[in-house]
């Protein structure tokens, strides 16, 4: 028969060390903003022409109707558990451990994609432009080791190499948007990229909506570090909302000021350019300066790898804490107040999948397929938050429901999620990008497995007492 009584519910992880500037940071290094904006300005220009400002804006208030019902579970269940604890909490722990196993593989497997990516943009221009012909994958494992080495060490590392290289390249960004402003192209300096009546029907103004809203995720993961802040239900809602306002105005101050730059008369020539609006830019308004660029973007990439691992770990962490997965995984250093064990496992995984499936994939196409990946599970987890919003509050909290944050936010941000997963599908993308929802599904499909095959067996459901527990934050 199943006991609890020899669990104690407690964190092992260093309570206090983070104020709200580390907890913001670790959402929006997540969200990897040079990398947001950078990569994507040439496809919603290409659809959305000059009003692609517009549709960053509009990405931005959609993706604040997800934050809104997740903010409200955040207030109440601080926990580094993240969508596990929430989903448990509302719907239940069946729901909530496949919750936090398709959040937990998704943040594992993600740096390895963003470290490929990195790996390939650094060996691409330093190998065109200054004839460095380092192979992409050596980087890719440069960046990887250093994400476990800040992951290793612990929250206060981590989050003050965030916090330089975040306020880095978010400089960086700001900086050649304002410059373009200022050393206009041919157009001149204009607001018609706010002007409503330049929405053209069928312009794709909407599918560059749809598409923008996923260079917003990462938000969320101010969850994952709220154990270890000084006070998880206040700091991370503060840092959840902050984190969207600020990169929204970030987003929609850069989009326009590319636009400029480049000159709105030859928004073409942007939106087809073979290379990152950015780099040719930079090379026109800082005479050369595409060097500089290069580095914010490597700094963005290395960002979103730290703060991704960080978000694998403690949700792994918050997981085995409860018993749902192996209790081994909940083990924590003594010296450094971290992880550990979720972290040799987290590091192990991406950088096996960098080297077993980069090498022969490519750098980008694996981060375009695991990137497409992480849409697909992304997807769930946000809908399954809305219905665990609004069943915690409805039935534990009904002095606090309210129709605006627990109904009707929900319905629009499904609504939004579920047009995201119908449109990156019809039509089914080339491989290996199509290969997407299937590896999206398999994450499901073991999850699913570890679940009846482990979890549910008989003398093994002690978790599931354990799984809506919190820890002591105060």
């Amino acid at each position: 028969m199943a006991t609890t009584e020899a669990r104690v519910v407690h964190t092992d992880l260093r309570k206090g060390s983070i104020g709200l500037a580390g907890v913001l940071m670790q959402s929006i290094a997540q969200i990897s903003p040079t990398l947001g904006i950078f990569y994507t300005i040439g496809f919603a220009t290409s659809q959305a022409g000059v009003s692609a400002p517009l549709t960053y804006l509009a990405a931005f208030l959609v993706c604040s109707t997800i934050a809104v019902p997740i903010t409200g579970l955040a207030r109440h269940l601080p926990s580094a558990g993240g969508f596990y604890t929430y989903i448990s909490h509302g719907i239940g722990p069946r729901w909530g451990f496949i919750t936090g196993w398709l959040y937990a593989v998704m943040v594992t497997v993600v740096p390895a994609a963003l470290a490929a990516f990195t790996g390939a943009v650094l060996h691409d221009e330093l190998s065109a432009k200054y004839g460095i012909g380092v192979p992409w994958w050596v980087y890719a494992l440069a960046i990887l080791v250093v994400c476990f080495a800040c992951a290793y060490r612990g929250i206060v590392i981590s989050i003050r190499f965030l916090v330089v290289m975040t306020i880095f390249e978010i400089a960086v960004g700001l900086g050649l948007s304002l410059t373009g402003v200022f050393n206009p192209g041919p157009g001149g300096v204009n607001l018609d990229g706010f002007n409503p009546s330049y929405i053209g029907a069928g312009s794709g103004f909407f599918l560059a909506i749809v598409l923008s809203i996923f260079a917003f995720t990462g938000f969320e993961s101010a969850a994952a570090v709220g154990e270890e802040s000084r006070d998880p239900k206040r700091l991370v809602p503060q840092a959840i909302g902050g984190s969207l306002a600020l990169i929204g105005l970030f987003y929609v101050v850069c989009a326009w000021g590319l636009q400029i730059g480049w000159g709105t008369d030859n928004l073409a020539a942007l939106a087809d350019s073979p290379t990152a609006p950015a780099f040719v830019l930079a090379d026109r308004l800082w005479h050369g300066g595409s060097l500089i660029i290069l580095i914010a973007l490597v700094n963005s990439g290395l960002g979103v790898c730290i703060a991704c691992t960080t978000s694998a770990t403690r949700t792994i962490f918050g997981m085995a804490r409860t018993g749902a997965l192996p209790d081994r995984l909940a083990r924590v250093s003594e010296s450094h107040g971290t992880p550990v064990a979720a972290v040799y496992l987290a590091s192990i995984v991406a950088i096996v999948i960098t080297v077993l499936v980069g090498l022969p994939l490519g750098p980008y196409n694996l981060f375009n397929m695991l990137g497409t990946t992480g849409t697909f599970v992304y997807i769930p987890i946000f809908i399954l938050a809305n219905i665990a919003a609004f069943l915690f509050f409805r039935r534990k909290h009904p002095e606090e429901f309210k129709i605006l944050p627990f109904v009707v936010c929900p319905l629009i941000s499904t609504a939004a999620l579920l047009t995201i997963g119908y449109k990156s599908i019809v039509p089914l993308p080339d491989p290996p990008v199509a290969f997407a929802p299937f590896i999206a599904l398999t994450y499901l499909l073991f999850g699913v497995a570890v679940l009846f095959g482990r979890n549910l067996r008989p003398g093994k459901r002690g978790w599931m007492a354990n799984a809506g527990e919190l820890p002591d934050v105060n």
